[in-house]
């Protein structure tokens, strides 16, 4: 039962780190080296925390991971819609640079030059649960995490933690995002969108 949980990670980091990076993305923002030792020192964390607590530290036995195998299967249904969630609006916020390279791509094309780079296009999206909130996708991510909590128990210590890391460190991005979006294309243009809570915040 606990491979369960690992499976998940394995699943979610395959596509976050290795498909979406080099094979989804038609291009990214570089990352300074902080950011970067940021981000692998979390995951490092995160690794031992998570990993300690299925090897040990949680429940041990098959008896005790199944006295609560409802719970992990309402987790894991909400686990896979988030996961499936998040895929569909990255691609949507990746189709509209997609269109853009397309357009660009062609118009050099007819115009005799050569591409030497391609001019990042910013639009709001508006598919699925863009339509109420500027970063559905952080949203998204939440529950997906949240089901993944759900599989690791309540008393899932790391699982917790990591949810509220991601809450806390997406939350300011997406309010500081929302007011990009304002300043970028005007208060109405947002149609009453909320930044990652739909009708709330």
């Amino acid at each position: 039962m606990a491979g369960c949980t690992y499976q998940e990670q394995v699943i979610h980091y395959i596509y976050r780190a290795i498909i979406s990076p080099l094979f989804l993305n038609p291009s990214m923002s570089p990352m300074g080296p902080l950011v970067w030792l940021m981000a692998f020192a979390f995951q490092i964390f995160n690794a031992i925390s998570i990993g300690g607590y299925l090897a040990g530290y949680g429940p041990t036995t098959q008896y005790e991971w199944a006295a609560r195998s409802e719970w992990m299967f309402v987790g894991l249904v909400i686990w896979c819609w988030g996961l499936m969630a998040n895929m569909f609006h990255d691609d949507d916020l990746r189709e509209i640079r997609r269109t853009a390279d397309r357009k660009q791509r062609k118009e050099a094309a007819e115009q005799g030059k050569p591409v030497e780079s391609v001019d990042k296009i910013y639009m709001i999206p508006k598919n699925g649960l863009f339509k109420y909130v500027l970063h559905a996708h952080y949203l998204c991510e939440w529950i997906e995490w949240a089901g993944w909590w759900m599989i690791g128990g309540w008393k899932c210590v790391p699982a917790r933690t990591f949810l509220l890391n991601e809450i806390s460190t997406m939350l300011p991005r997406a309010l500081q995002g929302k007011r990009w979006y304002e300043k970028k294309f005007g208060q109405e243009r947002l149609e009453g969108r909320k930044a990652v809570i739909p009708g709330l915040l």
